[in-house]
């Protein structure tokens, strides 16, 4: 079931006297169930992409609907607060928060519901998460960078949405660590059903995604059987 569709979307800058063209009447249909990888070249325009699907830019052209409904009209924070959520390779957490107050947080923002009492369900989250209550209590300073990444997981899942967004989440961590983050964004997909979209310059990320996403002249390109660059 698609929950996102691009429709011919675009978006560019000035660069100098030329504009630029970074995305190029864009369409595609992302399902729920599926992890989905999207890999191309410096300033081919991923994060671009990933900004424009999370509401943190705003198509020139075209438009972009969740669950068949335009996120303009949604509304851009209501989207942005109650639709989706993103995990950032800098992880993005509050560092004077242990790490069960920042997924608390964000469960006291959204207008989602959220099983109560929230302590209890964060801590739950967390843990399935492996990260056990002597950890989650902890300063996030404390933490290592993949625990961090997965109380960052935590944090977006921890707003009941569908949609998760991840840019570049693995490029900070060791090699075993990024194999145990790829398999939880496997199974949010598969197993709690939610959309995940990843930009990655890992081939090990972009292996073991259901669909490998291209991104090329500003298009979405399907690839299947052959070695990402």
């Amino acid at each position: 079931m698609s929950i996102l569709s691009l429709k011919n979307v675009s978006y560019g800058y000035i660069d100098g006297n030329k504009k630029r063209t970074i995305i190029n009447d864009l369409s595609y249909d992302f399902e729920v169930g599926k992890f989905y990888t999207i890999f191309g070249p410096s300033g081919s325009g991923k994060t671009t992409l990933l900004s424009l699907i999370g509401a943190l830019e705003k198509t020139q052209e075209g438009a972009i609907l969740f669950d068949g409904q335009s996120i303009e009209s949604i509304g851009l924070s209501k989207y942005r607060r109650n639709h989706q959520s993103i995990v950032f390779q800098q992880f993005n957490l509050l560092p004077y928060l242990s790490a069960l107050d920042n997924v608390i947080n964000v469960m006291n923002i959204t207008n989602n519901p959220i099983p109560k009492p929230y302590k209890e369900t964060a801590l739950k989250l967390l843990n399935q998460l492996g990260i056990v209550e002597s950890k989650a209590i902890r300063s996030i300073q404390k933490l290592s960078g993949g625990e961090q990444q997965r109380v960052a997981i935590a944090r977006a899942l921890a707003t009941n949405v569908k949609l998760i967004l991840a840019d570049e989440p693995t490029g900070n961590l060791d090699t075993d660590t990024e194999r145990e983050i790829i398999s939880i964004f496997k199974n949010l997909a598969h197993d709690y059903q939610c959309c995940v979209i990843v930009v990655s310059h890992s081939q090990e990320v972009t292996k073991e995604s259901d669909v490998s996403l291209r991104l090329t002249n500003g298009k979405l390109v399907e690839i299947k059987g052959e070695k990402h660059e």
